[in-house]
């Protein structure tokens, strides 16, 4: 498992997660990692910016999954991660942006927030887009206001931009649908899905 931006808070929670629920092997890349506590059994790390194709093939090498949780600059960056999945044969993206990019906020939660209403989301509609017409096994994942509630498994998903039920999601929720989709490349597989807590 390969973590993109592991120093984002989901890329950190989700790194845990994958620790403690799975035997899996992780690495993590980002541009500044003095911040992260590793786990040298199980983890590596590869400090450097996605820009540096070598660190960024080097650390895609032997790669099964990739979870890509950026904070900024997605529009310059997805491309070159996509390259480098293809050049070494990655085929599993697991990909973490921002809800109103399929428009699907409704009125009465503040529609204000879809992509017609507020321009700032045009990038991010861009990278879904280059992502959906890459032939990688991706699963989008828009992501609703998140909190530090402790209900892990009291979530749903919709699916092709339907949008959420709740507003609201547990980040420990998040990341346990990204260990499922990381184990289950049949879940979600070329799909745009919304995650909210159960009504």
């Amino acid at each position: 498992m390969l973590i993109i931006g592991a120093t984002s808070s989901m890329g950190q929670i989700a790194a845990k997660y994958f620790l403690n629920k799975t035997d899996d092997n992780i690495t993590l890349m980002a541009r500044y990692t003095g911040l992260l506590t590793i786990d040298e059994s199980r983890e590596r790390v590869f400090q450097g910016d996605i820009i540096d194709e070598g660190i960024l093939n080097d650390a895609m090498t032997g790669m099964d999954v990739v979870l890509v949780t950026l904070d900024s600059n997605e529009e310059r960056l997805i491309q070159k991660i996509i390259d480098s999945m293809d050049k070494n044969r990655v085929k599993r993206l697991i990909f973490l942006t921002s809800m109103g990019t399929s428009n699907e906020i409704p009125t009465t939660t503040g529609a204000s927030g879809n992509l017609t209403e507020d321009e700032i989301l045009a990038p991010y509609k861009q990278v879904n887009d280059v992502i959906g017409e890459s032939d990688l096994n991706y699963t989008i994942v828009r992501l609703s206001w998140l909190d530090d509630g402790e209900d892990i498994d009291n979530y749903e998903i919709t699916h092709n931009g339907v949008p959420a039920v709740e507003d609201e999601v547990s980040r420990g929720s998040v990341a346990d649908l990204i260990v499922r989709l990381a184990h289950d490349d049949k879940l979600g597989a070329r799909d745009n899905l919304a995650i909210s807590r159960k009504a």
